[in-house]
């Protein structure tokens, strides 16, 4: 699975949080008002499932919102765990490359000498 999936995965579970909380549900009063299963909304909540659009469009009018409104948080949202993404690779480029500039060069010719008793002039 590609990476920006998992991402975008992230970002619809954070995003059913975030709205579930904000309009005060519960898991159980989300459940009767959207008529989907309160064990449905708890395995997206966890991330084992992803919803349907339908599923998406059930939730956003029990949550009294529209789905255009769910999809722009969800954007929001998405470009944020993207941005902390690169920076987490960014900050590994410059990690590995600070660690890689502090290490000796020529590491097999230094090998060489070792063992064979070479010493550098």
């Amino acid at each position: 699975m590609y990476y920006e999936t998992l991402l975008l995965h992230e970002a619809i579970r954070l995003l059913l949080i975030s709205i579930r909380q904000s309009r005060q549900h519960t898991q159980q009063s989300l459940s009767i008002e959207s008529g989907i299963s309160r064990q449905f909304i708890s395995q997206m909540e966890c991330g084992k499932r992803v919803p349907s659009l339908d599923t998406l469009s059930q939730l956003s009018i029990a949550l009294k919102t529209n789905i255009s409104s769910l999809m722009v948080e969800l954007d929001r949202i998405y470009q944020h765990l993207f941005r902390q993404r690169q920076a987490k690779q960014i900050e590994k480029i410059e990690e590995f490359s600070a660690q890689s500039a502090a290490e000796p060069r020529n590491l097999g010719l230094q090998y060489i000498r070792n063992a064979k008793g070479f010493h550098q002039p």
